[in-house]
């Protein structure tokens, strides 16, 4: 069975083949390395650190896969094991509970599984809880889009969360909107979502139309070498410039 002798290599392993697109033998592994662990019923902490993260993956691949159903299941699973190691770590290391996934992701992750489900009124219901827990969640309310379709308050907040996202930065190769506090966003994917709704003049098409207006303005700055890849990391840099020259008060 996968994961019985190094269940860390095991996660490591998940990971690659997700990367390399390997769905299937994604889903069979991470089917029995998280079976494995569930049937171990006196877990140490880093095991049932390794049972959430294993969830996790089961979940997201579940979802890609177009197993709705049984995500919901796991996803069910994950809430619950998550609480247990959040139990464990208050008592034996408080010092990682910082370490933890963020409970906003979890939630935007249960969103994800039930509207794939078709349970619609219950994803809305998590993405709003994400959304609470982390304002400005932009990857929650891109989703939500995506899987429940465009309404006006899903379109909306995506609008306001894009706007309040910050410029767009160009990292790992990729073109990002990076909220503080949350995770980047595919700035390309966030303008498409917006541009989608404009016609239909669902939620605020006006901020919508801006908003991904401005996403292809400062990509365009940027690919031109008119606006700095980074601007986060420019203006850090800018501030840390003398503003003076102090060899002129010699």
């Amino acid at each position: 069975m996968f994961g019985m002798d190094d269940p860390a290599q095991t996660l490591i392993q998940l990971e690659r083949y997700i990367l390399d697109g390997r769905m299937e033998m994604s889903e069979v592994m991470a089917s029995q390395f998280t079976e494995m662990l569930l049937l171990r019923k006196k877990r140490t902490a880093d095991e049932q650190s390794m049972l959430v993260k294993g969830l996790r993956i089961l979940c997201d691949v579940l979802v890609a896969r177009g197993k709705g159903a049984r995500a919901v299941a796991s996803v069910g699973i994950l809430l619950k094991e998550r609480r247990k190691l959040v139990k464990v770590l208050r008592s034996a290391a408080p010092h990682l509970l910082n370490q933890l996934t963020p409970e906003a992701e979890d939630q935007h992750r249960v969103g994800n599984v039930l509207a794939a489900a078709g349970k619609t009124r219950s994803a809305r219901r998590a993405y709003a809880k994400a959304e609470k827990l982390a304002p400005g969640n932009l990857a929650s309310a891109l989703d939500a889009c995506r899987f429940i379709g465009y309404e006006a308050k899903l379109v909306t907040r995506l609008a306001v969360c894009s706007a309040a996202s910050g410029p767009v930065i160009y990292a790992n190769e990729s073109f990002r909107l990076e909220p503080l506090g949350n995770a980047s966003v595919d700035a390309g994917q966030v303008a498409e979502a917006l541009l989608g709704a404009v016609p239909h003049g669902i939620g605020d098409s006006s901020l919508c139309a801006s908003e991904a207006q401005r996403i292809e303005n400062e990509t365009s700055a940027i690919v031109s070498g008119e606006a700095a890849a980074n601007a986060h990391l420019q203006k850090a840099l800018d501030a840390l410039t003398p503003k003076h020259d102090y060899y002129e008060y010699g």
